[in-house]
């Protein structure tokens, strides 16, 4: 699918599909083009409007990490957003990415993405109803793209903060097998969200310092706020990876007290035994002359001893707090 929007010099838009591809933006206006799918002909069109070939093979590289490279006039960027497009359980799925490759110069952004970005969605939906162009052209565009991108990582993020503050409640109240597994899986993906975002630093950074193919202050300091979303993110993704590890390190500390605390009482109950089973046995040899054999007291006065003999010992290691 291709989108395309063009906007002029006094703020008006024009918009359309491939019909608009070949329209160029008058002078001080700006045309973005959006690319969506994996039609072979995108990297014809790519290579036809002059961009690099090495940018061209990291566009269509699947799983290629965020980068920013300046080539002559052309920025060319690749940027990773969360990937809406299948259903999938935020519980115990990894976090799927999506990416977006972009070319921007003076006047012309380009963009594409191998399926559906929500980010693109919302920045071309608010552009269609607001009917006025942004003031900072093809940059303006890029940068909205991608501080929508960066700002729908928040809600995944937090969603996994209190999943991890549950999951230490009930650690702590009742630890299961389940428990376990779950942070587990929170630990892949928060892997999967610190991967993503360490590259993305760099981006912005790199976006937020630069001065030339037409990065002026104002979209440097856009640039420069969306580096800060990034840098929050990143910390708040370290600080639950430290959190997460806390998490895990008391369901073991729990379970092993669990199960040394089963492992007490099944001592404590050897220990009750064993004098008994040696008195059974003694008496349990049958040899001829065993005086208490032939007494009518002899059995129940050895039970009562076995008996006194375990109260004793129970009473004494309660005494004692083993039990």
């Amino acid at each position: 699918m291709i989108r395309v929007l063009i906007c002029d010099a006094t703020g008006g838009l024009r918009a359309g599909g491939e019909e608009l591809l070949s329209a160029e933006a008058a002078p001080g206006g700006s045309i973005w083009i959006d690319l969506e799918g994996t039609e072979p002909r995108f990297e014809q069109l790519l290579a036809g409007w002059g961009f690099h070939p090495l940018a061209i093979e990291d566009t269509f590289t699947l799983l290629h990490q965020p980068k920013v490279e300046e080539y002559g006039g052309t920025i060319f960027l690749i940027v990773r957003g969360l990937d809406f497009n299948e259903e999938w359980d935020p519980q115990w799925d990894d976090v799927r990415t999506l990416k977006l490759a972009a070319f921007v110069s003076p006047g012309r952004l380009v963009t594409l993405h191998r399926a559906p970005l929500r980010s693109t969605e919302i920045v071309r939906r608010r552009v269609g109803e607001s009917g006025q162009a942004p003031p900072g052209g093809a940059l303006q565009v890029l940068w909205s793209i991608c501080d929508e991108m960066i700002d729908l990582y928040f809600p995944v993020v937090d969603k996994i903060a209190v999943e991890i503050e549950r999951l230490e409640e009930q650690v702590v109240e009742n630890p299961e097998r389940e428990q376990l597994e779950r942070l587990l899986a929170i630990r892949r993906q928060l892997a999967t969200l610190r991967r993503t975002m360490l590259p993305h630093r760099q981006v912005f950074q790199h976006l937020a310092n630069s001065r030339g193919n037409g990065i002026d202050d104002t979209a440097a300091l856009n640039f420069r706020d969306t580096l800060d979303n990034v840098l929050r993110l990143a910390d708040a993704i370290d600080q639950q990876r430290d959190l997460l590890t806390n998490v895990k390190d008391t369901y073991l500390s729990v379970v092993a007290q669990r199960t040394n605390d089963v492992m007490r009482v099944l001592t404590v109950f050897s220990a009750i035994v064993l004098p008994l089973s040696l008195i059974a046995g003694i008496y349990g040899m049958n040899f001829e002359f065993m005086p208490e054999l032939s007494k009518p007291w002899g059995y129940p006065f050895v039970l009562g001893s076995m008996i006194a003999l375990g109260a004793g010992m129970l009473l004494w290691f309660r005494k004692k707090g083993w039990v």
